[in-house]
């Protein structure tokens, strides 16, 4: 081989070998510029990724709508919020379908309403123009119980369950409070209040007699009234000077009377006949003894016994005049027979002036006419006299003759 030809061949090798030099320069340049653009793209994916991820965690302050729905399974709307005719309303479903809650701005002011499952109302807080109200119902939405603010403070009502149930009314205000209870068919049955200074339980029968009264009054006494079934009234306790108690009959009138006389005098029964007349009396005397008389029809003394200190008497009284009497005496037991104007007629008991008894029959005029008695010596005597007791004769027990 020539000079030349090996001359062509290093220059042929030269020319591949910066060929494929270059080839790998180009290739080096478009790896550089892959991995560049590589890392351009995942850095502008990655702050994309931190914009998208910081605008879901931002909270708005205000969000604007005019119905607001809240769905749940299937679709179901189970809350709602919503302008109202009178204000804004919020409503709750069960999941079933059921409108269980509302709670709204009513005519004059908040209102919130409780239904059951089958759209019967069971609760209520309502605003009224006066003040509250509260309600609570029963399963078939009927009224149980209304606590509200009344005509003059709280009021409170209670319904039974049911169509024949009773209720309960109470009401408190600035001049007292009242408490009534009524029968099924509305019929006042007891009523209960206080006032300024007095205070009055009523109960009433189902045909609306009142049969039982008791009241304070102003003066700070009590009262207590029973009746029968028709209104009459039976029995009645007050508080006049101490006690007083009486009983009356069918038709209202008083049968008997128990009462006090007052502080420190005792006490006094009088029962009384059909006319309204005393038949019966036991009281105190002011000294203190006790008196028992048994009247007429009329309500006259008929008999009389009564204590006199440390002894007691015995009468008895014809038309109002005192025709027999026994008593004790100093001397011992005393016995006066009176005519019917009072003059003692008969007197008998112990002698004054003897160790024994002694009778005494005197005229109308009260003149002694005739005794019997016991002499000195302890044996009878009787003494006659006339009219004027100017002249007498005695009769003397015989004497045993002297030996």
């Amino acid at each position: 081989m020539g000079t030349s030809e090996h001359t062509e061949i290093s220059s042929a090798i030269d020319t591949r070998l910066a060929r494929i030099e270059r080839e790998l320069t180009a290739a080096r340049r478009d790896a550089v510029r892959w991995r560049t653009g590589t890392i351009i793209v995942g850095a502008v994916a990655l702050a994309g990724g931190l914009v998208a991820a910081t605008q879901v965690a931002r909270v708005e302050d205000v969000i604007r709508v005019r119905r607001l729905e809240v769905v749940g399974e299937g679709d179901k709307v189970v809350m709602l919020a919503q302008a109202g005719e009178t204000g804004g309303q919020l409503d709750v479903w069960s999941k079933g379908g059921a409108n269980v809650v509302r709670m709204s701005a009513g005519t004059d002011g908040g209102d919130l309403a409780i239904w059951n499952l089958v759209g019967k109302p069971v609760g209520g807080l309502f605003a009224t123009p006066i003040g509250g109200r509260v309600e609570i119902g029963d399963v078939d939405g009927t009224t149980l119980a209304t606590f509200a603010r009344g005509e003059e403070g709280g009021a409170l009502v209670l319904n039974g369950s049911g169509n024949n149930a009773s209720s309960l009314r109470a009401e408190a205000g600035a001049g007292g409070a009242v408490i009534s209870m009524r029968r099924p068919g509305g019929e006042l049955g007891m009523l209960a209040g206080v006032a300024q200074g007095a205070s009055v339980l009523s109960m009433r029968n189902q045909a609306g007699k009142e049969i039982v009264f008791a009241g304070g009054a102003e003066d700070q006494t009590g009262t207590l009234r029973i009746a029968d079934a028709s209104g009459n009234e039976c029995a009645a306790f007050l508080a006049v000077g101490g006690g007083h108690l009486t009983l009356k009959d069918g038709a209202g009138a008083v049968a008997v009377s128990l009462a006090s006389a007052g502080a420190g005098k005792g006490g006094a029964i009088e029962v009384l006949n059909g006319s309204g007349a005393a038949a019966i009396l036991m009281d105190t005397k002011e000294e203190g003894g006790g008196r028992f008389m048994v009247g007429t029809a009329t309500g006259a003394p008929a008999f009389m016994a009564e204590a006199n200190g440390s002894a007691g008497t015995l009468a008895v009284y014809l038309q109002e005049r005192r025709v027999a009497a026994i008593g004790g005496s100093k001397t011992g037991g005393l016995m006066n027979l009176l005519d019917a104007n009072g003059q003692a007629i008969v007197v008998a008991g112990a002698a004054v002036d003897g160790d024994g008894g002694a009778i005494s029959v005197r005229n109308s005029r009260g003149v002694q006419i005739g005794r019997l008695g016991v002499d000195a010596a302890g044996a009878g005597e009787m003494a006659v006299y006339n009219a004027s007791a100017t002249m007498k004769k005695i009769i003397e027990a015989p004497t045993t003759p002297a030996k």
